[in-house]
Parts: C-alpha cells; sequence; structure tokens
C-alpha cells in the first residue's frame, strides 16, 4: 500500500504538504523543504504525491526509501549551469537579430502585389 500526499504552493508563497496527519503542514518556505519534510515525516515509504503548484498538477510516485529526488537541489554546479553562456551573444542581441529578418519581410509586398 502507497501513501497519499499533497504538496501545494499556497496563496502567499509558502508551501503545504497534506496526508501526513489531520491538519496539513503548512508554511514550509520551498518545494524542496516540503518534499524532505515529507520523506522524513513518513520515514520514506512508498508513496504517490501530487504537487499542486499555480494550477499546474503533477503525480508522483516514490519508491521506497523515495530514491528519485523530484525536485533539483540548489548547489553550485546546479546555479552555475544556469548563468548564460559566456562564449554566446547576450539575449538582447540574439532577440534584435532574429527580429531583423522579421521586420525585413514585412517591407516587402506579397507577391502579386506589386
Amino acid at each position: 500500500m502507497s501513501l497519499q500526499l499533497k504538496v501545494c504552493r499556497d496563496v502567499c508563497g509558502t508551501w503545504s504538504v497534506h496526508g501526513l496527519s489531520l491538519e496539513p503542514v503548512e508554511g514550509l518556505p520551498s518545494l524542496s523543504a516540503s518534499i524532505d519534510y515529507a520523506r522524513e515525516a513518513c520515514d520514506a515509504v512508498p508513496a504517490t504525491i501530487e504537487l499542486v503548484v499555480d494550477g499546474m498538477y503533477i503525480v508522483i510516485h516514490q519508491e521506497r526509501g523515495w530514491p528519485r529526488s523530484p525536485c533539483a537541489l540548489q548547489s553550485r554546479g546546479t546555479q552555475s549551469a544556469l548563468l548564460p553562456d559566456r562564449g554566446s551573444p547576450p539575449v538582447r542581441s540574439r532577440f534584435l537579430a532574429w527580429l531583423r529578418p522579421a521586420a525585413s519581410r514585412s517591407k516587402r509586398a506579397p507577391p502579386g502585389f506589386n
């Protein structure tokens, strides 16, 4: 048998975990803190976790021991992977380059309208 849990992002930006007790645990600071709390509170028994985040609904099944993390851990490696590649042009330059062909197309008359 699998435990049924629900992790929700609350209106004020905190997180809550439902299904571990009669009352939900509220005010958790992040999704990863909510998952960590749930894993420890249920001793990592098999669980089906419903994530509700700003209207998006995700269902995750965790086997005994919760071997897969449903959210990435923040570490230096993760943060550096999110930084822009210094070898590529800045986003603004790429966006402007993308716009230029569209602008030149709009100035030309469609075929048959010359």
